[in-house]
């Protein structure tokens, strides 16, 4: 029961990711990854797995996460964290861009999409975005009470 709040501090403090985007990499309802976070249910064996390669995790914090072991107590004292936070995210970061690599060789759209975002500035970008995940959202559900009827 330990290792939806291991992995929520984990993903919270060395990725630095929102549960939805986890729950999207997991392949997962939001609402079920919320419930495993908070223990209202136990995180599935089968998902162990997954969690730890989708998020490129340590074997040393993938074990304390089990074990429901303090992250803390993991950390080498000779490293601080913000560098193995550092380490982490970029390893997630790579395995990410290699999980989506073809979704971005396939479609022209999406890397046009992304080269007109990357030309605003932070904040414009931000605003953007958020907009068009509240769109999508929208279309998502749309799309599944089609799929219902």
């Amino acid at each position: 029961m330990h290792f939806g709040k291991q992995f929520k501090e984990y993903r919270e403090e060395y990725l630095r990711m929102k549960q939805l985007e986890a729950a999207y990499e997991l392949k997962i309802d939001p609402a079920a990854l919320s419930n495993y976070e908070r223990s209202e249910r136990g995180f599935p064996n089968d998902l162990l797995p997954i969690v730890k390669e989708t998020f490129s995790i340590p074997d040393d914090y993938f074990l304390a996460m089990i074990l429901g072991t303090p992250l803390k107590a993991v950390r080498d004292p000779h490293i601080s964290q913000p560098v193995k936070a550092a380490e982490v995210q970029d390893k997630y970061m790579d395995s990410f861009i290699d999980r989506h690599r073809e979704l971005f060789e396939e479609s022209p759209e999406l890397r046009e999409f992304v080269a007109i975002i990357s030309q605003m500035t932070k904040k414009d970008r931000r605003n953007y975005l958020n907009s068009n995940k509240a769109l999508l959202s929208l279309f998502l559900k749309y799309v599944k009470e089609q799929d219902t009827e």
